[in-house]
């Protein structure tokens, strides 16, 4: 994916449904914890960056989305302009305590230069959150029983091509384990009974995390 893909398919500052930001974004900053030194690889417009900051970490970014540049600069938060294809721990000056990222590893190609990065730019005994949409969640599951597609890009539209990876539980935890990795918790935001998400369970995805619509691990560095 290029800066114009970015441009163009992040041009606005996304909402969240509230069951999301308390399923998801609420999950991963308690992962991170305080005092920490945090890169947040594929911030966005920093919603999960400018909660991490405010539990008291030193954060940093890496976005590639010129609006959402513009809009991190704004929150005082210093980001890097990086492209995720390259080796861009390269870039990068110092060794971080924490990286996260979330919703980034379905839009990447090279997925073990991600994961190679990520581990580079991490202290040892470092931590990784990682989060990525479930493609084992009850309600694909559910589709998929009917024949219907569970919202799986098939075009190389722009409007379309957003998700080109798609994971389960084992094979992330697999492709970190083969970058020096080791799963310590793994979670989900919520599971989903409607594709609006009005129905939809948070005690149920603690339960059973592998039906859960995101997937949402937490992995130290070895």
């Amino acid at each position: 994916m290029n800066k114009s893909f970015y441009n163009f398919t992040y041009s606005k500052n996304p909402h969240f449904k509230k069951i999301e930001f308390i399923g998801r974004i609420i999950k991963t900053v308690k992962l991170v914890g305080k005092n920490k030194n945090v890169l947040d690889v594929g911030c966005g417009y920093g919603h999960i960056t400018e909660l991490i900051k405010k539990q008291g970490n030193k954060v940093k970014c890496i976005e590639t989305s010129d609006n959402a540049i513009k809009h991190i600069k704004k929150l005082g938060i210093e980001v890097f302009d990086i492209d995720l294809s390259t080796k861009w721990e390269e870039n990068i000056k110092e060794k971080f305590d924490v990286v996260v990222c979330t919703e980034v590893i379905e839009h990447v190609f090279d997925t073990d230069n991600l994961i190679n990065n990520i581990n580079k730019v991490l202290k040892k005994g470092g931590h990784l959150v990682i989060s990525t949409p479930n493609v084992a969640s009850f309600g694909r599951r559910f589709m998929l029983l009917f024949g219907i597609n569970p919202i799986l890009e098939y075009t190389t539209r722009k409007e379309d091509a957003g998700h080109i990876r798609y994971f389960t539980f084992s094979d992330l935890e697999k492709l970190l384990k083969e970058h020096g990795f080791e799963t310590i918790e793994r979670h989900s935001d919520y599971i989903n009974f409607s594709g609006d998400g009005k129905f939809a369970s948070l005690f149920l995805a603690n339960l059973f995390p592998k039906f859960g619509r995101s997937i949402i691990l937490k992995a130290k560095k070895k």
